[in-house]
C-alpha cells in the first residue's frame, strides 16, 4: 500500500560530497531547491510559501465552505495577506502543519472536533517533526482563522467558519529578583562561586572560572534596563536602518522600530536611553561593528545556547527564558512607584496589559480596599 504523502513540505539537506547543507522542498516525488543555507531558516520558509502558491490555484466554486477546501483558503492568505503582515514567515511556518492535516479537506469539517483533533495531534507529535505544547497549536489554529477570516472578507465563502481554539495558555509571572538577575549577568560572564560561607551556605567568593559571552551580557542588561522585547533587542543596530531599531547616542533616545517598519500590536516605542545603560552603550559602541548584540561581528539572531548556558550556571530554572528580562524591568518599575501611564509608555505595553498581568506587583495594589476597613467607616455604606 503507498505511503501517504506528508505534502509540501521543508527539509534540511545535510552537507555532501563538499556542497554546504540547504534548505529543500520536498512535495512526494519532487524535490526543489529554495536557494537558502542552513542558517536561512526563514528565507526558505517564503520560498515554500511561494512554492505553495504558484502550485496551486484557489478553486471557489460558489463559496459554499463545504466545496472550497482549507488548501485554497490557506494558499489565497498566503498569496494575497501574508506578505502584509510584519512575520510572513510564521505562516509558512504554521501552514506546513495545517496543511499536513485539514489540506485536503473542506471547510465544513473545521468544528470543535477535528480543531481538538488538531491540536492531540501536534501535542503527540503525530504531525509536525516533535510534539509542541497546546500554545503553539492554538497560534497554528489563530492562522487557520485568520485565512478564513480574510477569505470570507474578500467574499471567497458565503458565511463565516468559526475555529474552535484551545484554552488560552496563563500570561507568564516570572521575573527576577534583584540577586537572581545579578547571578544571571555573573553567569553571562563566566563567573560563579568559588566559595561558600559555612554557616549560610550563600556564595563567599566569586571567581570566573568559564570563557564570558558578552553577547549575552550586553543582551540582559538592555532587556533590564529597557524591557524591550526579545527580538527587538537582536535587531538593534548603531544606525538609522529598515531591518531593525537602533541607539541615537546624540540624542539619548533608543529607536526599537526601524525606519519604515509596519507597527503590530508588540508595539516598538522609542524611549530614552536609561542613565546607567548609557556608559555601557558607549563602551559597546567602540567594541562591535553592526549592533550591541552580535558575535564575531554579526548578528545574533536568536538568543539560544548561550542563554542557557547564564542560567544554568546561575542556577536559574528553564522557566527563566529571555522574555523574562521584559517581565523583570516593569516589575522593577512598578515595585519602586512608577506611574503604570509611564510604564506604558516607556516599555510600550498598554496601561491594560500592565494591569491585568504586572498590577499586583505595584505597592498601591488594593489600597482603595484597605482604606474601605478604617475606623468608623467599618460597616458603613
Amino acid at each position: 500500500m503507498p505511503r501517504k504523502s506528508k505534502g509540501a513540505r521543508l527539509h534540511l539537506r545535510k552537507a555532501r560530497s563538499g556542497r554546504p547543507a540547504a534548505w529543500v522542498i520536498l512535495d512526494g516525488a519532487t524535490e526543489r531547491s529554495t536557494g537558502c543555507g542552513e542558517d536561512d531558516r526563514g528565507g526558505a520558509e517564503k520560498a515554500l510559501e511561494r512554492y505553495l502558491a504558484e502550485k496551486h490555484r484557489p478553486d471557489w466554486r460558489q463559496g459554499d465552505p463545504a466545496e472550497v477546501k482549507v488548501a485554497d483558503v490557506i494558499a489565497f492568505y498566503c498569496e494575497q495577506r501574508a506578505p502584509e503582515l510584519a512575520h510572513p514567515e510564521l505562516v509558512a511556518w504554521h501552514m506546513t502543519h495545517l496543511l499536513a492535516f485539514f489540506g485536503d479537506r473542506t471547510c465544513d469539517v473545521i468544528d470543535g472536533t477535528s480543531c481538538r483533533a488538531y491540536r492531540k495531534s501536534r501535542e503527540t507529535g503525530k504531525i509536525g517533526r516533535r510534539a509542541v505544547t497546546a500554545g503553539t497549536a492554538r497560534r497554528e489554529l489563530e492562522t487557520l482563522q485568520a485565512a478564513l477570516s480574510f477569505a470570507y472578507k474578500e467574499k471567497k465563502l458565503i458565511y463565516p467558519v468559526p475555529v474552535t481554539l484551545p484554552p488560552k495558555a496563563p500570561s507568564r509571572q516570572r521575573w527576577l529578583t534583584r540577586s537572581e538577575a545579578a547571578r544571571l549577568l555573573a553567569g553571562a560572564l563566566g563567573i560563579v562561586p568559588v566559595a561558600l560561607d559555612v554557616e549560610t551556605r550563600e556564595p563567599a567568593k566569586w571567581g570566573r572560572m568559564f570563557k564570558p559571552v558578552y553577547h549575552v551580557a550586553r543582551f540582559i542588561l538592555i532587556g533590564l534596563y529597557t524591557g524591550t522585547r526579545h527580538e527587538a533587542i537582536l535587531g538593534l543596530r548603531w544606525g538609522v536602518n529598515s531591518d531593525g531599531g537602533w541607539f541615537d547616542l546624540d540624542r539619548g533616545i533608543l529607536y526599537r522600530r526601524g525606519e519604515g517598519q509596519a507597527e503590530t500590536n508588540k508595539r516598538r516605542t522609542p524611549a530614552p536611553i536609561p542613565e546607567n545603560l548609557i556608559p555601557h552603550v558607549q563602551r559597546w559602541r567602540r567594541i562591535t561593528v553592526k549592533g550591541p548584540v552580535e558575535f564575531a561581528g554579526r548578528l545574533i539572531k536568536k538568543e539560544r545556547r548561550g542563554w542557557d548556558r547564564a542560567r544554568v550556571l546561575a542556577d536559574l530554572g528553564d522557566d527563566v527564558t529571555p522574555h523574562v528580562m521584559k517581565h523583570t524591568c516593569i516589575t522593577w518599575m512598578l515595585q519602586r512607584e512608577v506611574p503604570v501611564w509611564e510604564v506604558a509608555g516607556f516599555t510600550g505595553t498598554s496601561e491594560k496589559i500592565i494591569d491585568k498581568v504586572y498590577g499586583h506587583h505595584s505597592p498601591h495594589h488594593l489600597q482603595a480596599a484597605k482604606q474601605r476597613f478604617h475606623g468608623r467607616n467599618l460597616g458603613n455604606q
